[in-house]
C-alpha cells in the first residue's frame, strides 16, 4: 500500500470538498496516520456521518486508479508533495489530493492573480479581460481561472498568447474537458502551465463540483480580478470565497444598464472590490512593475554653484529685481551677474520675469 493510495483513499473519505480536511491532518499529519488510527481511535468529532461510513474502505483499492494516473500523463500530487500548491495548504477544506497535468512548476508561482467573469460576455467584458490579462501575463503573473467559456478562456489564452504560466481549475475529473471546444486551448496552457482537478479520474461531472472547484480558483489567487459578473452567479461565489480566505478583490466598472455588469459594479458600490480599469494597479499593488516600464532613474546630483552664482543666489528674494540692482549688490559686473542669473536658471533656483528682473524661485 503506497502512500498515494492512502492519500487517495483520504480523498474519498473526505469527498468532494474536502471538508475538515485541515482539522483532520492537524491532530494525525498524513493520510497514513488517519488509516493507522481507524478502529483504534473515535474519529466521529473530526468527521460527518457521511465520512465516517467510508472509512472502513481499504486503500488497496486505489491502486488501480494510481496506474491510470500514470497510463494517462496525470500527477497524483498529494499535501505531502513539494509541488502541491503552498496557497491551498492555509484553508480549511483543502483537498488532500490533487489530479494534475502540464507544468507543476505554475502551482507556486511567484505571484498570481484569479481572473474570472461570465459564460456569456459583452464585447466591452472581452476586450477587458484580454487587455488586462495580457498585461498581467507579460509581467510574469500566473493567471488562475476555471478553463470555462467566456471570460475564463479569454484569461487562459492572455497568458498562453504571452508566454506565461497559467492554471485551470476544473470542475470536472482531469480526464474530462469541459466545455469540449476548450480541448486544444487545455494542451496549449498544458506547455507552460498546468490544469487540476480534485475530483477523482473515471467519474461523471456534477453540476455542484464547479462550485465546490470555485474555493480553489480563489484560494490559488493572491488577488482576484473579477471582469463581468451577475449578481446571482458561480463568479460570486468564488467572490465568495475569496472574501472568505482573506484574498483582494478587484473587478471592472461595466455599464449601469448591463446584467452581466451588475455583479461587479455592486461589489464596487458596496466596497467589497477595488475598481480595476487596466493590469497597472494591479500589478501595483503586487509588488510588480508593468513590462516595458523601467524603473525611474535616481536624480542626478546637481553640479556644484560657481562663486558668482553662490553670491548672486544670496541676494535673489521672491521679489522680481532688476539685473542692474542685482549685479551692484553682489559685487558683479552686469556679464558675470547676468551668466550668474542663467546658471541659476539652469540649476532651478531662479526665474527671469518680465522688464528684464529676477527672483528666487
Amino acid at each position: 500500500m503506497t502512500d498515494a493510495c492512502c492519500w487517495l483513499w483520504l480523498a474519498y473519505v473526505l469527498g468532494p470538498g474536502a471538508a475538515h480536511c485541515r482539522s483532520l491532518l492537524e491532530v494525525y499529519g498524513s493520510a497514513r496516520e488517519v488509516f493507522d488510527a481507524v478502529g483504534r481511535e473515535d474519529l466521529s468529532g473530526l468527521l460527518t456521518p457521511g465520512q465516517c461510513s467510508r472509512l472502513s474502505t481499504d486503500p488497496a483499492v486505489f491502486a488501480p486508479m494510481e496506474a491510470r494516473c500514470v497510463r494517462m500523463d496525470a500527477q497524483v500530487l498529494t499535501m505531502a508533495d513539494p509541488d502541491y500548491p503552498s496557497r491551498l495548504k492555509d484553508i480549511e477544506d483543502a483537498p488532500p489530493v490533487l489530479f494534475c497535468t502540464g507544468d507543476l512548476s505554475a502551482l507556486n508561482a511567484g505571484h498570481t492573480v484569479g481572473m474570472i467573469g461570465s459564460r456569456r460576455p459583452s464585447a466591452y467584458g472581452v476586450e477587458a479581460a484580454a487587455g488586462i490579462g495580457r498585461q498581467l501575463a507579460e509581467a510574469g503573473v500566473c493567471l488562475v481561472s476555471g478553463l470555462a467559456d467566456g471570460l475564463d478562456s479569454e484569461a487562459h489564452k492572455a497568458a498562453v498568447n504571452a508566454g506565461a504560466p497559467t492554471i485551470g481549475v476544473l470542475g470536472t475529473p482531469i480526464d474530462q474537458t469541459y466545455p469540449a471546444s476548450n480541448r486544444r486551448l487545455r494542451a496549449e496552457m498544458e506547455q507552460t502551465g498546468a490544469v487540476i482537478s480534485e475530483f477523482f479520474p473515471g467519474e461523471s461531472a456534477q453540476k455542484g463540483n464547479f462550485l465546490l472547484r470555485n474555493r480553489l480558483i480563489a484560494a490559488l489567487s493572491d488577488a482576484l480580478c473579477v471582469v463581468e459578473a451577475r449578481e446571482k452567479s458561480g463568479t460570486m461565489n468564488t467572490v465568495g470565497y475569496a472574501e472568505r480566505y482573506g484574498r483582494a478583490v478587484w473587478a471592472v466598472p461595466g455599464g449601469i444598464f448591463s446584467e452581466v455588469c451588475a455583479g461587479t459594479n455592486r461589489l464596487l458600490a458596496e466596497g467589497r472590490a477595488r475598481m480595476v480599469t487596466g493590469g497597472g494597479a494591479l500589478l501595483e499593488a503586487l509588488g510588480l512593475a508593468p513590462q516595458g516600464t523601467k524603473p525611474a532613474a535616481p536624480p542626478k546630483k546637481a553640479p556644484p554653484l560657481s562663486a558668482g552664482a553662490q553670491a548672486m543666489l544670496g541676494r535673489l528674494t521672491q521679489t522680481p529685481c532688476p539685473l542692474e540692482a542685482l549685479a551692484a549688490g553682489s559685487g558683479l559686473d552686469a556679464g558675470g551677474a547676468l551668466a550668474a542669473l542663467l546658471e541659476l536658471e539652469v540649476a532651478g533656483l531662479a526665474v527671469g520675469c518680465a522688464g528684464g528682473q529676477f527672483r528666487r524661485k
